[in-house]
């Protein structure tokens, strides 16, 4: 989508309304022109505009009257002011009630068009500051360091293609499992785009409570519902003008899959609790650990924001699959702990480095990331070694045991165990071991509460066995 200037064009005289509209028009700005002051606003009582050109002196409402009561909207557009009269009082008097500028008729296209677009600029920088107010979070030094950090041929396909796909405004659907970096590419898009001088916005779709959704990607007006004290931009609006990630899209519920589609289709939404429509250019970067496709054919994702959504479609490998790229993270990550914990000498050593390096990273970077600053922080000494690698560790002794009863055992080999095995395993092990803590769980996972909820809740289903998915 790209972004014009919406301005809504008043005056009683027709023919000047109209052919001030059309220049506009022809200038890209997206223009309507309404014929009286009182139309006028029951118009911006139904959507938003940027802008409006609003004659002094109309027969039903007078200009100014009509400034004052478009200053009492929530969110008001910015107002010029039309007038005949050459003197200072007027325009002085108008600005005096909150115009922004006033232009003396007959003006030209060239100072009606830099008076608008100053005017526009200046709305949307305070909505931009008021909207990013309202969904700014201080930024983690974690969120800072991570970076794409490859020299596998997989992962430099990928990353190709997503500069490739940078460049244009097409909606971008990256899948992979958990921890393997779709964040880390959605922010390497968004900072190869046209986009990159706004920051982008980042939701989490696992973790935020279903009641919560509209109000968060909407926002609401005052009163909308008990305790809306305030008017509140969503993340739409805070996105105006940049990208907005949608992590674990899968996790949307239904009903916001819908107004998401609708947004989708129309770039027009409405705040909880109004009935204005309100406009934003936004780049959607949307990322996702389920079979998307498996999930539409199931009716748990709707078909039409599936083929929406997958416009430009990027697999990022996981860990296992690009081994080479494992020692280059264990240096990027280990460069991070020795700041952050103010040991410069901080390092691994040649056992523990091989036996990460043989790690199968079923929670792959996520995970390998998390191994290393426990690792770093249980240390005593700068040298973190196996006995600090536990999972690692186990994971190996397990596999040495399996290699040597394969050799001395005349049996036929154990089947293959499938992904899904693997991570079941390691999820159940991760829980196991932090007692029974779901939220401690989560955490060394590197995963929402929410996601290893669900993915209890299905082991429980498979196995029928009561009790994995319980509060600890």
């Amino acid at each position: 989508m790209s972004r014009k200037t919406r301005v809504l064009v008043v005056d009683d005289d027709s023919l000047l309304r109209k052919l001030v509209a059309e220049q506009l028009i022809r200038s890209d700005f997206d223009a309507e022109p309404i014929g009286s002051a009182k139309d006028a606003l029951v118009r911006l009582n139904e959507t938003d505009y940027d802008v409006v050109l609003l004659d002094i002196m109309m027969p039903d409402m007078t200009g100014l009257e009509a400034l004052r009561e478009i200053r009492k909207l929530e969110d008001p557009p910015e107002v010029i002011m039309l007038t005949a009269d050459t003197s200072l009082a007027t325009g002085i008097e108008a600005m005096r009630h909150g115009a922004y500028d006033y232009l003396t008729k007959p003006a030209t296209l060239d100072e009606m068009e830099a008076v608008l677009r100053k005017a526009d600029e200046k709305r949307r920088l305070i909505k931009q500051n008021a909207s990013l107010r309202s969904v700014a979070r201080r930024t983690s030094s974690t969120d800072e360091a991570l970076q794409l950090i490859y020299q596998s041929r997989e992962m430099a396909a990928v990353v190709a293609q997503a500069e490739t796909a940078a460049r244009t405004d097409s909606t971008v659907l990256l899948t992979g499992e958990s921890g393997c970096g779709k964040d880390v590419l959605a922010r390497h898009i968004h900072a190869y785009s046209a986009r990159r001088s706004l920051p982008v916005i980042t939701v989490n779709c696992g973790a935020l409570p279903e009641s919560l959704f509209e109000s968060e990607f909407f926002g609401h007006e005052r009163g909308a519902f008990t305790g809306a004290s305030s008017l509140r931009r969503g993340l739409l609006e805070a996105a105006d003008g940049s990208s907005l990630f949608l992590d674990e899209i899968g996790d949307m519920p239904l009903l916001m899959q819908v107004k998401l589609l609708h947004f989708l289709e129309q770039g027009r939404f409405r705040r909880v609790g109004s009935t204005r429509d309100q406009h934003a250019d936004v780049r959607i970067i949307a990322a996702t650990n389920r079979d998307l496709s498996a999930d539409v054919e199931r009716q748990r994702f709707r078909a039409d924001l599936f083929y929406r959504l997958n416009v430009v479609s990027l697999h990022v490998p996981p860990l296992r699959e690009r081994p080479e790229d494992i020692s280059l993270l264990i240096d990027h990550f280990l460069d991070i702990y020795r700041e952050r914990f103010n040991r410069p000498q901080l390092n691994v050593s040649a056992e523990a480095r091989q036996r990460l390096q043989g790690y199968s990273w079923p929670g792959n970077v996520r995970e390998l990331r998390n191994c290393l600053e426990r690792a770093a922080a249980i240390s005593t000494d700068d040298a973190i070694g196996v006995e600090q690698l536990p999972f690692v560790n186990v994971a190996g002794a397990g596999a040495a045991q399996r290699i040597e009863s394969s050799a001395n055992a005349s049996a036929q080999p154990a089947s293959p165990v499938t992904l899904e095995e693997l991570e079941r395993e390691h999820i159940l092990r991760v829980l196991n071991e932090s007692n029974g803590n779901r939220e401690r769980a989560a955490a060394i996972l590197g995963i929402s509460s929410r996601t290893l909820y669900r993915k209890l809740r299905e082991y429980e289903n498979e196995s029928r066995s009561a009790g994995l998915a319980t509060e600890a």
